[in-house]
């Protein structure tokens, strides 16, 4: 079956507070969604509808150009992985009994339990009490519990919560390997921007309950109309190129420690790196850096 989900019209009151409202979100078969926005955005409350554990206010949910009936969600449950923010574990079980358990529960293969602690890392665990697991070990155990019954569509709910750097990348490797075997679609909760700006197809951002733009970093870049940013490594400071910079439209224009910097428009993008270059004996080197997630997020309103 198709893991193609869309979200039309979805809101979700608890009693007079608006957590969601009116929400329409597509999620595309193989893809990898970011939500992201700030805590307190709806965010964990729009992943719960998106999983049939809470039910929308009002508002459809289609799956395949078709509306989920309840005989429907229970059949698409079993394509779906979840790795909630905080799990509990019982600590008297083992890594393997763990995954023994959650693959009885949601109809996987126990069997495979021990292959599944090798794919998140943790073949050394397999005999070991969960009570001893650090907070990066629970993790990587929490994404295995999520993977028992080789889902189709994955829900990760601010799954990097609480790890290290080394820890955060391992994650990514892990859930790289993963789709690379199979076409998995992700739907990944974060409020770290930085972190998730590079392995997303598309981003949706959430604020106060509501979807403030959808798309592509690139798509957004475009819409916003955001400046990018213009580097240049300069031995020595030279005022002409800055006034040339002003001349050619550019802003917020700065000069330290033999680095130049300044925001350009798109638009004005290869009409400035024209101009410069008429004064390349000056400079080392130039580069021009994108908008990052974090500044699309504090440009949408």
């Amino acid at each position: 079956m198709s893991s193609m989900l869309e979200l039309c019209d979805i809101s979700k009151n608890f009693g007079d507070i608006k957590a969601v409202e009116a929400v329409s979100l597509k999620v595309n078969e193989g893809e990898m969604l970011g939500l992201v926005g700030p805590n307190g955005s709806g965010k964990s409350t729009l992943l719960k509808i998106m999983l049939g554990i809470s039910k929308p206010s009002s508002g459809r949910i289609v799956l395949n150009n078709w509306e989920l009936t309840e005989k429907d969600w229970r059949q698409f449950r079993k394509q779906i992985g979840y790795m909630p923010e905080r799990v509990s574990f019982y600590d008297n079980l083992t890594g393997r009994e763990t995954l023994e358990l959650f693959a009885r529960v949601k109809g996987g293969s126990p069997a495979n339990a021990i292959e599944l602690l090798k794919k998140v890392g943790l073949e050394n665990t397999v005999d070991r009490k969960v009570g001893g697991f650090s907070k990066g070990m629970r993790q990587r155990l929490n994404l295995g519990q999520a993977l028992t019954n080789d889902p189709d569509f994955l829900v990760l709910d601010e799954p990097t919560s609480g790890l290290d750097p080394v820890g955060t990348k391992e994650f990514y490797k892990i859930l790289s390997d993963v789709r690379e075997r199979k076409n998995l679609t992700v739907v990944l909760s974060s409020h770290i921007l930085a972190e998730i700006e590079d392995k997303i197809d598309r981003v949706a951002v959430m604020k106060a309950g509501s979807i403030s733009a959808v798309g592509s970093l690139e798509e957004l870049y475009s819409g916003l109309n955001l400046p990018m940013r213009l580097h240049i490594l300069i031995k020595d400071r030279d005022t002409e190129v800055e006034e040339l910079l002003r001349r050619e439209g550019a802003t917020d224009i700065n000069y330290k420690d033999s680095r130049l910097t300044a925001s350009i428009s798109r638009a004005d993008k290869v009409r400035i790196l024209s101009a410069i270059m008429e004064r390349k004996e000056s400079l080392d080197d130039i580069s021009l850096r994108e908008p990052n997630l974090e500044e699309v997020f504090f440009g949408i309103h």
